[in-house]
């Protein structure tokens, strides 16, 4: 800092300590002062930094050395306060002078606000090099009784030592008296010494006196005091003059001079005494408190009522709150308590607990479900539960209770438990009768399911749902072949096992929500619900038939027969229940005639997409075992060195009828028949077998990415083992890369990363396809261990003319790389396209600029090269 003054631009310099003593005691002062201070350094415009503060900074900041030396004042001062700081030192700089001004901010210490005063500190040409800042706390607030009392002191002490404070005694006790008449308060000033009381306007207000009372004494106040209240209002008065109470504090009944009774709460303190202490002065306060009294006698009637009615009730009345912190409580339940849960009343309010010990698991999660809803939604609580007593008897309780906003943010239940048990008996009585009743008229008595009529009235049902929803619904006639034999060689009880075990199959074929009846004789029919494509009817009719074909055992015979099964849907095949069931029946029996176990739909004109659909699956069928599935490759290429380093498999099937269909074409198909599975597995074991071929040829490890169906992660996805077979041709796992869509990570269930961290485990790498089009996989980057991400080609294609392309690209590369990760840009296509992946850092390139998808001899070729 510099000592001398600016004489031309009138800028005061802060002086230099004179001397080793001088410096000594500014630097006491410096370390002592209560006041904050602190020195900035000025680096440019608005560009200030801490270099050096006193204690009473990290004292009123509760911050640290390092958290404030060095600092930039940003760093240190949080907003909505570092503009209006910023702007202060601006000025201070710009007009050379001490700015002062009040501040409020927020530290770890809590919101202090101060008065600021900052001082510029200018070298000899004139610039600013520094800025010294002080700060007065003036945080503390003080309550209004605070301040009564704090008028109080300062009326005693200013009395007591300086008369010259007098006129300004007065004036505080004007805006005391001010204050008070605004909040309901009325004053009274007792010389004790003169015996007189002084009263201000609001207490005659409240008093309802009139006209002047100067000169009174405090007869015209203490007479008016109803008799049975003077006796406390003396002892009030004598433990306060005793020293036993730190302030007089009243409630009593006194007389307004107009007549009628009131309930007032006086307050007040000794204000003046003399040499030896006696007390000269006391000054207080009336508050008319007549409406809350009332109202707390009435509380108190009501509640003495209520208790004499709680005890009356069959049930327990009760107060339970729910917590901001989730805790539950019980103030209050009445003596019911006891004979509904062989509680003591005191036990169950001193801890929840010992209640919900008696309540079983299951009912305490129902019930503590319900009031979750309940104090979500404000909503009226009614619930039953049942309770083990000590006994080892179970009964059953309802609970019934209005929920209210509590005051700390919680939640406040007054309700009633009762003892329900009879009622739940006799409920599960008629419930059971009715039951008995329902199914006798509804269900088939051998086999347990629906009869005729229940399942015309579901197919009516589901009928009128697909109406409203414009959905498909598909019936199912079947018929067991060869019954007719079993019943008739072995006997009807044969017959009866055999149609129970066929429900069973055919049940276990369908959904829960699909349903499965019995028309009579060894007739059944299936509604399935779910019919968005016809491969689905077709699956589910497929797996009834191969059910069916399997053995039955019947007593000691081992039995076989079949099925016939006619399909009608709604509405392509009729619009009406009786149609639809007719035209079932009737392609049922074309089944029966075309040679029986197999399947027939209704109408020979289906939709074409559909027949041909179920053509391509059918001929899809033979595509594994007729070897006509082939693979093709496609290079990836290292962008730096221009050299094939790996090769992504693509599958390809030779149709019967010569034409080479991409999977596009069929894949879906694999996926819903669950063909995929056989599919995937001969991609595997041909690309594995293909990556030893060529690591053997080159010497190193070819790795070979293959694409993975997220069907093929289903949880009841069966497949061969991958590892094993590796393992079997001894082939590194480092050589299969498999590729998983950004659709797979929108259902990352546990059992899908189970099966990706098996793979992974085992070395396989595993790949991102796609990247950039899904919704999900940012989320999840953190979650698997993926080793590439795959640039999906919309982006590479418009890459060189879109900046948003182009940034899109980048982002993915840049981040790609923070987490270890390595990129493939897909689709590349153009010259200018590689060198502008190159320019980002991708790292792999694939596309037709390098070559389209060949054979394998073809690729081999390549890298031979």
């Amino acid at each position: 800092m510099h000592s001398d003054h600016d004489t031309e631009t009138g800028k005061t310099l802060a002086p230099a300590p004179a001397g080793a003593a001088a410096g000594d005691a500014f630097a006491i002062i410096y370390r002592n002062i209560e006041d904050v201070v602190y020195q900035l350094t000025v680096e440019g415009p608005d560009r200030f930094r801490f270099i050096n503060v006193n204690p009473a900074f990290y004292k009123a900041t509760q911050l640290r050395p390092e958290q404030v030396i060095g600092k930039m004042v940003e760093e240190v001062v949080p907003e909505p306060s570092l503009s209006m700081v910023l702007g202060h030192y601006r000025e201070a700089i710009r007009s050379g002078q001490t700015q002062h001004w009040e501040e409020s901010s927020d530290y770890p210490a809590g919101r202090k606000v101060g008065r600021v005063s900052i001082t510029p500190v200018f070298d000899a040409d004139g610039c600013c090099t520094d800025l010294v800042g002080t700060v007065h706390d003036i945080s503390d607030v003080i309550n209004r009784e605070d301040k009564l009392q704090l008028a109080h002191r300062k009326l005693e002490d200013a009395f007591a030592t300086q008369s010259r404070l007098a006129e300004s005694l007065r004036r505080e006790e004007e805006r005391l008296v001010l204050a008070l008449n605004g909040t309901g308060e009325g004053v009274w000033d007792w010389r004790m010494d003169k015996n007189t009381v002084t009263f201000s306007a609001k207490w005659k207000e409240i008093m309802g006196a009139t006209g002047s009372l100067d000169g009174a004494t405090p007869k015209i106040w203490t007479s008016r005091i109803h008799p049975d209240d003077n006796p406390h209002v003396r002892r009030c008065i004598s433990r306060y003059l005793a020293g036993d109470e730190a302030l007089y504090t009243c409630e009593y009944r006194i007389r307004r001079f107009s007549g009628e009774w009131i309930k007032l709460r006086s307050r007040g303190s000794i204000v003046e005494r003399d040499a030896h202490g006696q007390p000269l002065r006391m000054i207080g306060t009336i508050t008319d408190i007549t409406e809350a009294w009332q109202i707390r006698k009435a509380l108190a009637a009501s509640h003495e009522r209520l208790a004499q009615l709680a005890q009356q009730v069959p049930g327990a009345l009760f107060e339970l709150v729910r917590h901001p912190d989730g805790r539950y409580t019980c103030p209050f339940i009445s003596d019911m308590a006891h004979s509904l849960f062989e509680l003591a009343p005191a036990a169950i309010q001193s801890s929840l607990d010992r209640l919900a010990e008696r309540i079983p698991p299951l009912h305490r999660g129902r019930l503590r479900r319900a009031l979750e809803r309940s104090a979500s939604g404000m909503q009226p609580l009614r619930a039953e539960f049942q309770v083990d007593l000590p006994g080892g008897e179970r009964c059953w309780r309802e609970v019934i209770a209005t929920p209210a906003p509590g005051t700390d943010g919680g939640t406040v239940w007054y309700g009633f438990i009762d003892d329900i048990s009879s009622r739940k008996q006799s409920e599960e009585t008629i419930r059971q009768f009715t039951e008995k009743l329902e199914r006798r008229a509804n269900y088939d008595d051998l086999t347990g399911l629906p009869n005729r009529a229940l399942f015309r009235d579901r197919l009516e049902q589901a009928i009128r749902r697909a109406e409203d929803e414009g959905r498909d619904i598909a019936l199912l006639f079947i018929d067991l072949d060869r019954f007719k034999e079993v019943n008739d060689l072995l006997g009807h009880d044969a017959g009866d096992l055999l149609l129970i075990e066929a429900a069973q199959r055919i049940r276990a074929c369908v959904r829960k929500g699909d349903t499965v009846a019995r028309l009579g004789g060894d007739e059944f029919t299936v509604i399935l619900t779910e019919t968005h494509e016809l491969v689905h009817v077709e699956a589910v009719a497929q797996a009834i038939l191969d059910a069916l074909s399997q053995p039955f055992q019947i007593q000691a015979e081992l039995l076989y027969i079949a099925g016939s099964i006619g399909i009608a849907r709604f509405p392509d095949d009729a619009l009406d229940p009786e149609e639809l069931m007719r035209n079932a029946d009737h392609a049922m029996y074309r089944s029966k005639s075309g040679g029986r176990n197999q399947l027939t739909f209704f109408e020979a004109n289906m939709q074409a997409a559909a027949i041909r659909r179920l053509k391509l699956l059918a001929e899809l069928r033979n595509a594994v075992p007729g070897k006509q599935l082939e693979l093709y490759f496609q290079p990836i290429v290292d962008l730096a060195s221009n050299r094939i380093v790996k090769a992504e498999a693509l599958l390809r099937w030779r149709h019967a009828s010569g034409a080479l269909l991409s999977p596009d074409t069929f894949i879906e198909v694999a996926e819903e028949s669950g063909l995929i599975h056989e599919i995937g597995d001969w991609v595997f074991h041909t690309a594995a077998q293909q990556s030893k071929r060529w690591s053997e040829l080159l010497g190193r490890d070819f790795q070979i990415s293959i694409n993975k169906s997220p069907v093929q992660f289903q949880p009841q996805a069966t497949a061969a083992d991958w590892v094993a077979y590796l393992r079997e041709i001894r082939l590194g796992p480092q050589c299969i890369n498999v590729e998983i869509t950004e659709g797979l990570l929108l259902n990352l269930s546990e059992s899908v990363m189970s099966k990706l961290g098996a793979l992974q485990s085992s070395g396989m790498q595993v790949s991102i396809d796609d990247f950039g089009t899904g919704y999900s996989s940012m989320s999840y980057l953190k979650r698997l261990d993926i080793d590439y991400l795959k640039i999906d080609q919309s982006f590479i294609a418009e890459l060189v003319h879109d900046n948003f392309s182009r940034t899109i690209t980048d982002t993915i590369i840049v981040m790609a790389h923070k987490l270890g990760l390595k990129v493939i840009a897909e689709g590349v296509e153009t010259a200018e396209q590689r060198a502008c992946l190159s320019r980002s850092g991708c790292d792999y390139g694939q596309g037709f600029l390098f070559s389209p998808p060949v054979t394998a001899a073809a690729f081999e070729a390549m890298l031979v090269r």
